[in-house]
């Protein structure tokens, strides 16, 4: 089945990184689930995940919770960071620059640059707002 996407011309200003922060990994139906709310009420979300607080990096855990209280929400909680295109190639020039002749081969694999791509667009750096509530993420969405 085929999901008509809508018809605008207007390029969002800015891209988003959801991510879902769960205490356990989500079913893939409760995952798509959410993700085609978002999708039926925005077109600015570039990326998402879900992020499952028994398997994260501590280190990366302790700096999100730096910026807010993970105490205070009840689960999931919705994580929105803003994508920075311009880090993201940098870091990949950056990459290429390292592994000169696996470049010039192409031998750089998908999944480098894809662990890359994931940790600009999930950095706490970039972080914009939290909710538990979807509706909320959505709104946000809708305005920016």
């Amino acid at each position: 089945m085929f999901r008509k996407r809508k018809n605008t011309n207007k390029e969002p200003e800015f891209w988003y990184s959801l991510a879902i922060m769960t205490d356990q990994e989500m079913s893939d139906e409760d995952y798509d689930q959410i993700m085609n709310r978002i999708d039926d009420h925005v077109d600015n979300v570039g990326f998402s995940c879900n992020l499952t607080r028994s398997t994260s990096d501590k280190e990366y855990l302790n700096e999100l919770d730096e910026r807010m209280n993970f105490n205070s929400y009840s689960k999931p909680i919705y994580l929105l960071f803003r994508i920075d295109h311009d880090e993201i190639k940098a870091r990949e020039k950056a990459l290429e620059k390292k592994y000169r002749f696996k470049h010039f081969f192409n031998l750089i694999s998908f999944a480098e640059y894809d662990v890359i791509a994931t940790k600009v667009m999930t950095s706490p750096r970039h972080f914009v707002i939290y909710s538990d509530s979807l509706e909320e993420i959505i709104d946000f969405l809708r305005e920016h």
